[in-house]
């Protein structure tokens, strides 16, 4: 019965954390700020100078402890994150002090894979095939952004000719960068004053959903300040993941011959075979 719970424990936090992961790409409910306080006078130059303005690096890796909460209800789990920038991104959730990998989220430009060590069983989507990325312009790009802590150009390759379109604003202690809207999503990039880091995410989607990722506990990385505490809230849902040991790591990603034996199933069947 015990071991039953302690599986159940570590479905219920991997189910968690794809949910959060794909509100944070097709947008969910959350109570949404207003920026006051015009500061218009900043020129794109002087906006490109501020620390969040500056990339991270082009590999991350570290150490990762997830916390949820889930209209009440309370996970936890350990792992680790990876990321190569343009490559793909990679979420593992390990069991027993991390000697064993329970589970897996790979996302590349073109899809996302998720795995399921303990079931042998995993799950392949192009987002090609996901309504909300084809009908708001949504990509991977945007969610490695979020995670590296990055301001974002959505549908500008150059971040330069996004710059000069967003609108500048300042409300408690704050600039605030918002894009315009297109195709019925927008985002918002707050930027504390005071040391220059990007301190809040957020994106508004069809004008009422909307998903907020917060920034905090900020150490040196790659030249520049860097989250330790990276916050999704969306409406009675919270995730936080807990960084450590943040380095220049590389990234290898799951191959198709290393998944032989395991069985190809539905996301939706995968996701909701490991709800408990």
């Amino acid at each position: 019965m015990e071991k039953r719970k302690r599986k159940n424990s570590l479905f219920a936090s991997f189910t968690t954390l794809l949910m959060m992961l794909l509100m944070v790409a097709f947008g969910a409910c959350s109570t949404k700020k207003s920026a006051t306080g015009d500061i218009g006078a900043l020129t794109v130059k002087e906006i490109k100078s501020l620390p969040a303005m500056q990339k991270t690096g082009d590999n991350l890796s570290a150490k990762l402890k997830l916390n949820a909460n889930i209209k009440g209800k309370t996970f936890s789990a350990g792992g680790n994150m990876k990321i190569k920038r343009g490559e793909g991104l990679q979420i593992s959730i390990n069991a027993l002090g991390g000697l064993i990998e329970v589970a897996r989220i790979e996302m590349t430009p073109e899809k996302m894979l998720l795995i399921y060590r303990l079931g042998r069983e995993y799950a392949e989507v192009r987002y090609s095939e996901i309504e909300a990325f084809r009908s708001l312009g949504l990509d991977y790009s945007m969610l490695e952004a979020i995670l590296m802590n990055e301001v974002f150009a959505p549908e500008e390759n150059i971040l330069d000719k996004a710059l000069a379109k967003m609108d500048v604003k300042a409300a408690n202690g704050e600039i605030i960068l918002t894009t315009p809207r297109s195709r019925n999503m927008q985002y918002s990039f707050h930027i504390e004053q005071s040391s220059g880091s990007l301190v809040l995410t957020r994106g508004d989607y069809n004008s009422s959903v909307s998903v907020d990722c917060n920034y905090a506990d900020f150490t040196d990385f790659a030249g520049r300040s860097f989250p330790r505490q990276i916050n999704f809230s969306v409406a009675d849902m919270a995730l936080n993941l807990s960084l450590s040991s943040i380095k220049d790591g590389s990234l290898k990603l799951t191959s198709e011959s290393s998944l032989s034996s395991y069985s190809k199933v539905a996301a939706s069947k995968l996701i909701n075979g490991l709800k408990f």
